[in-house]
């Protein structure tokens, strides 16, 4: 009977550990703007507090099926804790980064978010100019920590 009921325990125990190992810390995406479809592209990148990095490239305008590409990899802790720090840097806790109401039509995008203690946070594509150099030092951050072959692949369009 205690046998049982400790397997029981445990099985209910691991899906909550595994949840929160894959809590996102960091989100980057980047799209290639308004261009025809033969040329146009679409990136989002997960990483998660474990270090777990999962990277989705469409082309085209799809988002799902063989115009996509899903790239698995992982973050090395000092990359995660580049990430974390340089959102306690930028102050996006205290103040958050707000957006442009004067939204560019047509060109290329890059943007995301980061988690601190539980807070999302977002990093807009075109934050006002004061929060432009806050909002930049962090996405610089996540896309620092994806990897050199990912990035050079994936991030560029080709």
């Amino acid at each position: 009977m205690f046998r049982r009921l400790a397997m029981l325990l445990l099985f209910f125990a691991l899906p909550q550990t595994v949840r929160a190992e894959d809590a996102p810390l960091a989100e980057y995406w980047a799209n290639s703007g308004s261009l025809p479809p033969e040329y146009a592209w679409d990136v989002t990148v997960t990483i998660s507090a474990a270090g777990n990095l999962v990277l989705k490239h469409c082309t085209g305008y799809e988002t799902e099926g063989p115009a996509c590409k899903t790239r698995k990899a992982t973050v090395s802790a000092a990359d995660l804790a580049a990430i974390t720090a340089a959102a306690k840097a930028a102050g996006l806790a205290e103040k958050p980064a707000r957006q442009t109401e004067d939204i560019p039509v047509g060109g290329g995008s890059d943007g995301g978010a980061v988690w601190l203690d539980g807070q999302k946070l977002t990093l807009h594509a075109f934050p006002v100019p004061e929060d432009g150099e806050r909002t930049r030092l962090v996405l610089n951050a996540i896309t620092a920590a994806i990897p050199q072959r990912l990035r050079n692949r994936f991030l560029t369009g080709n």
